[in-house]
């Protein structure tokens, strides 16, 4: 199984780098950095920063979406950063989220995803491209730079099946049964176009806390367990499914979502979450806490179901650092 984390430059440069070093130290294969240009640092920038600090790792925007950048600002700074990592670079896409909201815009539809996806695929492999009805140049370094999708619905799990080298899902301990579905509905659409599903690689992320007890773990993570609220206030279908005496929290904590205070730990949105009484209800949505041992049981399970690599988001972690070390050894004693 291998490792990777997501992670972002905030305050502290230092505070980035370490995590990123000991990721390194510790023989992870992957950081993703968050695209959240409200409240962290510049993706691009970022991700410069690590493929220096770490080289031999891959590195990928963990995610990006459509609105942010003209297609061939962003396929031109990939392909940089591929040949600045000897090829060990991938490329996160996603419909967006606080990303858009910082913009004052709701997610890609599934039409603008498809068009930024095709016209990402084609500048990627040298082709002069259309785009909002206007032509655009080939770029002139094109490199074949893979393109993972962040797939959350039927028709995300469709897209990726069809056309994207591989799919990040998110998911929790409690949620495998899901996962499972969400693989077996990539691998659905892969074989229905042709293609052999196990060609569509699957990365999991989680909001991940290695504690010796839940209590200690939940502290960790309440940053990230609040963008649980933001998600599930942007879907219709999954605002439908919270209770329905929690509707109306997850309502407001939408209405006054600080987006640049996004994954902060113990910031306005942390203590917003615990005012409107959601902190419990949404601990149980793509979040894993364990111990070593439980994390080592947790990872076998993933290896089971066809994933390659698991991801840890730290951006909004209180205290990432133990986390990654402790993971690492799960991994190692699987």
């Amino acid at each position: 199984m291998k490792l990777g984390i997501c992670a972002n430059w905030g305050e502290s440069l230092e505070a980035f780098r370490a995590e990123i070093n000991t990721a390194a130290d510790n023989g992870y294969d992957l950081i993703g950095i968050g695209d959240t240009p409200a409240g962290w640092r510049d993706l691009f920038v970022s991700l410069s920063i690590v493929a220096l600090e770490a080289p031999g790792l891959t590195i990928a925007p963990m995610v990006t979406s459509p609105f942010m950048r003209h297609p061939i600002i962003s396929a031109n700074a990939m392909t940089s950063l591929y040949d600045l990592t000897g090829g060990k670079a991938a490329y996160g896409l996603a419909t967006g989220g606080s990303t858009v909201v910082a913009i004052g815009r709701g997610r890609a539809t599934q039409k603008e995803i498809h068009a930024e996806f095709d016209a990402i695929r084609g500048l990627f492999n040298g082709e002069e491209i259309e785009w909002e009805g206007r032509k655009v140049s080939a770029i002139r370094f094109p490199r074949d730079v893979p393109i993972y999708y962040s797939a959350f619905g039927p028709k995300a799990f469709e897209l990726a099946g069809q056309k994207a080298d591989g799919v990040i899902l998110f998911t929790g301990d409690r949620q495998l049964g899901e996962l499972h579905d969400k693989i077996a509905a990539v691998h659905a659409a892969a074989t229905a176009v042709g293609r052999d599903p196990a060609s569509v690689d699957i990365w999991v992320i989680s909001f991940t806390s290695v504690r010796a007890t839940r209590a200690q773990a939940l502290e960790d993570l309440k940053a990230f367990i609040s963008v649980n609220a933001l998600t599930i206030g942007m879907s219709p279908d999954l605002l439908a499914r919270a209770p329905e005496h929690l509707q109306g929290a997850i309502k407001e904590f939408n209405r006054r979502y600080d987006v640049a205070d996004h994954v902060v730990p113990g910031g306005r949105n942390v203590l917003l979450m615990d005012e409107l009484g959601l902190t419990e209800y949404l601990s149980q949505f793509d979040t894993t806490m364990g111990d070593v041992t439980e994390m080592t049981a947790f990872l076998r399970e993933l290896e089971a179901l066809g994933v390659s690599t698991f991801i840890a988001s730290l951006p909004g972690h209180a205290d990432p650092l133990p986390t990654v070390r402790d993971l690492a050894a799960a991994r190692d004693a699987m």
